[in-house]
């Protein structure tokens, strides 16, 4: 069995390296190719692959659509889903696929919605470019006086929407979220391969581990594995990353990420058995398809 792995043009993460190195035990073959979130040249397998894992993240619809098409053309599964992943890529479909379990949340376009939501939701939101991640183009706005930090994030946005996700600042998140690693199986289900309880540096409010969070091994309840589940079979995606938090009594989910990342942090204890999950499945799908096709 061969496999086409696309990965960003970037240094590459432990996890990932650590995921490749185990897909090159499995495997027969294993090819990367590297491109820009952004877009830009992508080039083809030297040989058909029997599956195609896009670890990019792609900032770009039409990269996703590219790669859909050669999956097309190859005749063979990709995972993720495009559409999946670009609804994980893009928050602002998080109003539209999620309400019932996301915060209260708005899409403003403008500095008019900014300052409305600031004082609908109490005086301290948290705006978020819609293709952040780990982090960063995250901030809280907890007064009129910090309303230039929005100004900013609009003038630099990711991709250019000119348009940002504001939630209101929920204290209790800064007790920390738990991520919870889900994986699809051969029967087609979702399974938890792991998880844990990441907390805010001290004085800090994100939990995100490369902006300086803590890491702690917890247990989840079953609110969280049942809403992890839940969530995990909505977003179309085969590997996922989900983040919970609770304020004041009620669990909410904050997002969740694509890309097989986040595994390594807590699997080196466990012989690599959440890693194998991961590939364990890539396999299956590149020798039997999915069971809808």
């Amino acid at each position: 069995m061969r496999l086409w792995t696309i990965l960003p043009d970037e240094k590459l993460t432990d996890d990932r390296a650590y995921l490749l190195g185990c897909l090159k035990g499995v495997f027969d073959d294993v090819e990367a190719a590297w491109v820009s979130r952004m877009g830009g040249d992508l080039k083809e397998a030297s040989r058909p692959p029997d599956v195609i894992l896009n670890l990019v993240s792609a900032h770009s619809r039409d990269l996703l659509d590219r790669i859909n098409a050669l999956a097309a053309r190859y005749g063979v599964p990709l995972s993720p889903n495009s559409e999946a992943a670009w609804r994980t890529e893009d928050k602002r479909t998080y109003l539209d696929d999620y309400p019932d379990v996301i915060p209260p949340t708005r899409i403003a376009r403008d500095m008019t919605a900014i300052e409305a939501a600031l004082a609908d939701f109490g005086g301290d939101i948290v705006v978020k470019d819609p293709f952040g991640m780990r982090g960063e183009n995250s901030e809280r706005i907890a007064s009129a006086n910090d309303l230039e930090i929005a100004r900013r994030m609009f003038a630099q946005s990711i991709c250019g929407e000119q348009s940002l996700v504001v939630q209101p600042y929920l204290s209790g998140f800064t007790k920390g979220d738990k991520r919870i690693i889900l994986q699809r199986s051969p029967r087609d289900d979702f399974e938890v391969i792991g998880h844990y309880m990441r907390k805010p540096p001290p004085g800090g409010w994100k939990s995100n581990i490369r902006n300086g969070g803590l890491m702690l091994r917890a247990e989840i309840t079953t609110a969280e594995r049942e809403m992890a589940l839940d969530i995990a079979a909505r977003t179309g995606m085969d590997h996922v990353g989900l983040d919970l938090a609770s304020h004041d009594g009620r669990l909410y989910y904050i997002e969740h990420n694509q890309g097989y990342g986040g595994i390594i942090d807590f699997d080196l204890d466990r012989g690599v058995r959440n890693v194998a999950r991961c590939a364990e499945f890539l396999y299956h799908l590149a020798k039997h398809g999915r069971p809808d096709t």
